[in-house]
């Protein structure tokens, strides 16, 4: 027997190995980095980053929303994003909900604590690289949703029309209770960035803005006070395509998840797992 055939059989038996252990420690050091590693705010989003959340909102939650109310030019639908940074997930929902529910009147605000990108979100104006820097994005979309000029794609008017920009702090109680109440609320890959106490303050500001009937978005945030606080403020979880979701997540933050706070650890359907991989929650129509 030479020393090829003998060592494929050992190589094959270190990696299955590792993976075992790291299938031990990975969940132990992602619960380190949770509770240990000091947070910070990050500057990172792209347009179309979720599109199946995307399709659950336009198939499951919108349907249901406005069989409970009927918007009209003086009373629209509300959808607030905080942590909007440059405007592409604002102008993402307003462009997903005018053409797939044209004739709802429509209104979406975005609130950002950096004002730089509050006035890049006002422009509408990004690079062709910046656009594409989604892998869900596709030429189809960037033809519906955009006016291209040399290197430059501008949100077409007839969404930025739909479409306002603010500097907004969601941890400022104050603040936050001072804003019109939204049908839909968006507050995504941004409390993981906040100390778990502060983030505990700025989930109930936004579930405070939140309009009786409405849904809140929350992908990006650490799932066991994801499952405690949406249990403690009676938010119901949408449980369509969970796992699907999930996974779109974890194609810019599955990679090394363990290593970092905002890594998405893999979706494991043990305990109250609905709760905690869920991203989408309804409010009470009797809150």
């Amino acid at each position: 027997m030479n020393n090829a055939s003998v060592s494929a059989p050992v190589s094959a038996l270190r990696a299955r190995a590792k993976r075992y252990l790291r299938g031990l420690t990975d969940p132990i050091r992602y619960r380190l980095r949770l509770h240990f590693q000091p947070r910070q705010n990050h500057i990172y989003t792209q347009f179309y980053r979720f599109p199946t959340q995307l399709a659950v909102l336009m198939d499951d939650v919108l349907p249901r929303l406005l069989a409970g109310r009927t918007p009209t030019a003086d009373d629209p639908l509300e959808v607030a994003v905080f942590a909007c940074c440059s405007g592409e997930e604002a102008y993402t929902l307003a462009y997903m909900l005018a053409t797939r529910a044209p004739g709802v009147p429509l209104r979406v605000r975005g609130y950002d604590i950096v004002p730089e990108l509050v006035e890049q979100a006002k422009a509408g104006s990004y690079t062709r690289e910046h656009v594409y820097s989604s892998p869900f994005v596709t030429d189809e979309l960037v033809a519906a949703m955009f006016d291209q000029s040399g290197d430059k794609l501008s949100v077409k008017s007839q969404f930025t029309s739909l479409a306002s920009f603010a500097l907004g702090d969601i941890t400022d109680a104050a603040y936050m209770a001072g804003l019109p109440r939204a049908d839909l609320v968006f507050a995504q890959n941004v409390l993981f960035h906040l100390p778990r106490p502060i983030a505990r303050r700025a989930f109930e500001n936004l579930v405070g803005g939140l309009r009786p009937g409405g849904a809140f978005f929350v992908n990006g945030m650490d799932t066991d006070m994801r499952a405690k606080l949406t249990k403690q403020y009676g938010l119901e979880p949408v449980a369509q395509r969970i796992a699907e979701i999930h996974e779109e997540a974890r194609v810019d933050r599955g990679a090394n998840w363990a290593s970092s706070y905002w890594g998405r650890e893999p979706l494991k359907k043990t305990g109250d797992w609905v709760r905690r991989y869920c991203t989408i929650y309804n409010k009470k129509s009797s809150a």
